[in-house]
């Protein structure tokens, strides 16, 4: 996450029209926010600094804002913050590149919470044919809801190519197939393989789920 120094927070809540006890409380909530950012403890977090931002708006409030929600696998509320923090920052160059690649990811994520399995076979340079050949099938079953057969289909394409998108769908079919300990592994390679994917929080709530009693 990209902090903000206190210096700097000071700066540009001093600078906005508030009262002084108004931006006492607003520095107050972006550190408790931090604090809790770096503890793991997310929902606090957001909540801390969108009632700061309530206080004294900052578009570097509203980027980290949409940084927690990335971290949180929360896409849409991602979006919606990245996409206004672009509008009113205008950052440009790198900084700009960033946010938009963050944008796709999102939308990425998004989608594939909607389509369950990643629909979008890695580059060719990752992929070898054989491997998209079979990826491809596998996304068909899966969408017929053959769901033994996307199985098999997304085995074969990790045994030309253990990339992450081929482990991910491994994890989502042995899911829906009833091998929980299957999908338990293949998650927690996938972790390995993107350790800082968006997508993590909500891959770490699948486990948890499949790992809870029944």
């Amino acid at each position: 996450m990209r902090l903000l120094i206190s210096l700097a927070l000071a700066l540009w809540l001093v600078s906005a029209p508030a009262l002084a006890q108004d931006v006492q409380r607003a520095q107050e909530l972006f550190q408790q926010g931090i604090a809790a950012y770096d503890a793991g403890r997310l929902d606090e977090a957001v909540r801390l600094l969108r009632d700061a931002d309530a206080i004294v708006h900052s578009p570097e409030l509203t980027f980290n804002i949409a940084r927690v929600y990335e971290r949180m696998g929360e896409s849409r509320e991602a979006i919606r913050h990245f996409e206004r923090y672009l509008r009113e920052a205008r950052p440009e160059g790198d900084e700009r590149a960033d946010v938009e690649r963050r944008i796709t990811a999102m939308r990425e994520l998004d989608r594939r919470m909607r389509d369950q399995v990643m629909t979008t076979p890695p580059s060719t340079d990752e992929m070898t044919q054989e491997a998209r050949v079979f990826f491809e099938r596998g996304v068909a079953m899966f969408r017929r809801r053959q769901y033994d057969a996307a199985l098999q289909a997304f085995t074969a394409a990790y045994n030309f190519a253990r990339l992450p998108e081929v482990v991910y769908n491994l994890a989502v079919a042995s899911e829906r197939t009833g091998h929980t300990q299957d999908a338990i592994d293949y998650y927690r390679e996938y972790l390995r393989a993107r350790p800082d994917g968006p997508d993590r929080a909500y891959v770490e709530r699948r486990i948890a789920q499949l790992r809870a009693p029944r």
